[in-house]
Formats: C-alpha cells, sequence, structure tokens
C-alpha cells in the first residue's frame, strides 16, 4: 500500500469545550484523499488548505473524503463528539488508526485513559500532551467549574406609630459560591478514581522508563534534543534551507528529520514550504534553546 499522505492528529481537552484539529500533508499527486476521523463529530466538519480557503468535503460515516488533484497541506477541525457517564462526568470514545497527540489543559481532571497506548509524556506550561498509539478506547474527564460571586440580601422594615410609613434598609453581602454539578454522591468516588489514575500513569512512566534502552517511551519538556538540533541547524544556515542540504549538515536519517520536522511545524516553530518535488523548511519562531 502506497502512503498517500501523512496525517497528524491533535486532540484538545479544555475548560470551555474541546476540539479535534487534524493536519494532512499529501506526499504524492492524487485526486482524491480519505480521511478517517478517529472521533465522531458533534457538528461540521471543516476543512481548509494551506492558504486558509475551506475546501468542501465530503463525510460518509466516519471516513472524510477531500478533493485534492494534487499535492497540498490541509487542516481538517470539529468538535468531537461527547457523552455523559451515568457518574456524571464526560466521556470521548476514539477509534483511531493514527497516533493520538492529547493535550490536557491544567483545569481538566482525567478519569479515564488507556495507559498502556501511552508512548509520550510531554509536560508544558498550560498542561500535558500525552501521545496515545492507534486503537479503540474511551478518555474520560471532568472540567473545573468556575467560581460565581451572588449577592446574598436581606431586608429590615420599622414601623412608627400614627404615621403611615415604612423604612427599609437593605444590605447586600458578596457570597463566593461553586455552581455544584448534579454528580451526587459518585462525586467523591470519581475523584478518588481520578487520583488513583494518575498516580498509576507516573508509576507506570517511571518503571517502562528505567526497564533499559529498547524502550521508546521519553519523558520531555519542551522541545527533545532531536528538535533542538534541527533548530540550531536552521539558525546557522540563516533561518532557512533546504530539506536535503539540513539533512547533509546534521548528517541524520531522512526519516529522523522529517518526523522531527513536523514536530516542529505542528508547535509553530518552523513552516515547511513545498517548492516543486523539494521542501523548503523556514523558521518562523525563534526558540530558546539554553
Amino acid at each position: 500500500m502506497i502512503l498517500a499522505a501523512l496525517i497528524t492528529v491533535f486532540v484538545y481537552l479544555l475548560s470551555n469545550g474541546s476540539s479535534v484539529s487534524i493536519n494532512v500533508t499529501t506526499v504524492q499527486s492524487t485526486a482524491l484523499l480519505n480521511i478517517t476521523l478517529p472521533i465522531k463529530p458533534l457538528g461540521p466538519v471543516i476543512v481548509q488548505n494551506s492558504s486558509g480557503s475551506t475546501i468542501p468535503a465530503i463525510l460518509i460515516g466516519n471516513h472524510l473524503i477531500i478533493p485534492v488533484f494534487g499535492n497540498g497541506s490541509f487542516i481538517i477541525q470539529y468538535a468531537p463528539y461527547i457523552i455523559q457517564s451515568p457518574s456524571g462526568y464526560l466521556i470521548i470514545n476514539v477509534s483511531s488508526p493514527y497516533t493520538i497527540n492529547l493535550f490536557v489543559s491544567n483545569n481538566i481532571l482525567l478519569t479515564q485513559l488507556p495507559i498502556s497506548l501511552i508512548t509520550n509524556f510531554t509536560k508544558v506550561s498550560n498542561g500535558i500532551i500525552l501521545q496515545l498509539a492507534p486503537g479503540n478506547y474511551s478518555i474520560g474527564f471532568i472540567p473545573e467549574l468556575p467560581t460565581t460571586i451572588t449577592n446574598k440580601t436581606t431586608a429590615t422594615s420599622t414601623t412608627v406609630s400614627n404615621v403611615s410609613a415604612v423604612t427599609t434598609v437593605t444590605n447586600s453581602t458578596p457570597k463566593v459560591t461553586k455552581p455544584s454539578p448534579s454528580l451526587g454522591p459518585m462525586l467523591y468516588y470519581i475523584v478518588i478514581a481520578a487520583v488513583i489514575a494518575v498516580a498509576a500513569l507516573f508509576a507506570y512512566l517511571f518503571v517502562i522508563r528505567h526497564r533499559g534502552p529498547e524502550v521508546n517511551l521519553v519523558i520531555v519538556e519542551g522541545l527533545n534534543p532531536t528538535d533542538k538540533e534541527v533548530l540550531k541547524a536552521l539558525i546557522d544556515m540563516g533561518g532557512e534551507a533546504y530539506q536535503a542540504d539540513l539533512q547533509r549538515k546534521l548528517n541524520m536519517p531522512k526519516a529522523t528529520l522529517w518526523r522531527a520536522i513536523r514536530r516542529l511545524e505542528s508547535s509553530g516553530y518552523v513552516q515547511v514550504i513545498k517548492e516543486g518535488r523539494v521542501n523548503k523548511i523556514k523558521l518562523i519562531k525563534r526558540p530558546r534553546l539554553d
């Protein structure tokens, strides 16, 4: 089977909503692309090309048919279909032939996760990024509830004899409350289960990482060493270079370099510009490499 496109999937869990973003780059000329959506969409699916123009597409089941008629890069975005469990937490069902990059915001509490499918774990300032292997699984989570302020009003009345007058004094006292979800007694069990799941996750990562060099799981913060090498080389080469020239400078396998370029492109550090049959890599965000 000939590979028609490179596909990178991102799933974002945020307190104000969740979203799915799929980056697609064709590697050979084709008329139609058939992309399997890893998560059922809640509403419309938006497809845009590299210039930001919307591309019409056809959704059949969980397959998205995109007319390409050549080469190019595309972004697919949509809101995922989310269900609520009897216990009250939210669930996203995943059936993906691709690796999933799951971003979990700091104000999201995970309650269900396929720990055995985690292949990478990255801590960032506003959350974590988990890389999950292809498969069928569910992700459970609870968004942090916002704090609201209400006014508590009390009134006292005083009546003066022989005079038809009533004096009313009103005092307003601000009261901080948090809206309580309809979780009932199950909330305590959910929180306990979530704490146990997170503890098990870190224990699993610690054990796997100390088994030996054959394990591919890597815990990093920010850019990994390969990404930093690529960025340093780009800076040395004036901020842009052809992929072949970059490969010669780094003396790095082509597949390893391309994976690093795709990671950096997804993170917003570089831009891949196609010039005929070759790729030019342009630095668009200067990193801190100290």
